[in-house]
């Protein structure tokens, strides 16, 4: 989620100059951050012998954030990384608020984590070229679209079915995934309307041909208890974030 949005910004880039690297940087940085700031906040009320370590973490990582952004934005001009890192702190914010509510794995909280981190592609993007224009905002747009799919998917697969007996019939299979099914629908029904409103490369739904099979197989797969594995899950999602990268590429460029 953290990575594919930045190399698709990179690559997918008319232009490419060394000065995204320290991008690269930045992202790294703010990805890391949360963790030691979602760990203070959930302590805040206990004294614990850990926390001079994770605000020196802190610092650290924000300084990497901040040294790296601000030479971009001040000594190489690039002020709208100022514009888009301020939304991504804006979201980092609330993801925190979530967590002193023990609430940043809700459904919206991940979803919310996912669009902060499809900037990525926008700003990667931004970065290489020097410019920000539509095929910038349609890569962020694609980029959250992917991995909010995958939030749907996971919890169909770790939450609900191995709580629940296997329904002999078909559609009723699918009925029990109906949100991760509606889901799917809904970016799809959104990605042709890009592509038929030549917003997006015609062939910018096919990018969403293997998730969508997968969800669907998934949906009428069911999965118990059993024979749950998180690693095989896990492997699974990362070759689908690797095809739907190789097929966007080839679909952009």
């Amino acid at each position: 989620m953290l990575i594919v949005p930045l190399l698709l910004g990179l690559v997918i880039a008319p232009v490419w100059h060394g000065q995204a690297l320290l991008l690269l940087l930045a992202a790294l940085g703010f990805f890391l951050v949360r963790y030691p700031l979602a760990v203070l906040v959930k302590t805040r009320k206990r004294a614990t012998a850990d926390k001079a370590l994770l605000w020196r973490w802190t610092a650290i990582y924000g300084g990497l954030t901040v040294l790296s952004g601000g030479w971009l934005v001040f000594v190489q001009g690039l002020g709208w990384l100022a514009v888009m890192g301020l939304f991504g702190g804006l979201l980092l914010l609330f993801h925190l608020w979530l967590v002193s509510r023990r609430q940043e794995m809700s459904l919206g909280g991940e979803l919310v984590g996912i669009v902060g981190l499809a900037l990525g592609a926008p700003m990667a993007y931004y970065a290489a070229s020097g410019y920000l224009d539509q095929v910038a905002a349609v890569l962020w747009l694609i980029n959250a679209l992917y991995f909010g799919g995958t939030v749907f998917y996971i919890k169909l697969k770790v939450r609900q079915q191995p709580r629940l007996p296997a329904p002999e019939r078909v559609g009723e299979r699918l009925v029990k995934a109906k949100a991760c099914l509606a889901y799917q629908t809904v970016a799809l029904t959104l990605l042709l309307a890009l592509a038929t409103l030549q917003w997006a490369p015609l062939l910018t739904p096919l990018a969403f041909v293997p998730v969508t099979i997968k969800m669907v197989y998934g949906a009428w797969q069911w999965q118990d208890k059993k024979s749950l594995s998180l690693v095989r899950l896990g492997i699974a999602e990362i070759i689908h974030a690797v095809a739907f990268a190789g097929l966007v590429v080839l679909i952009f460029r």
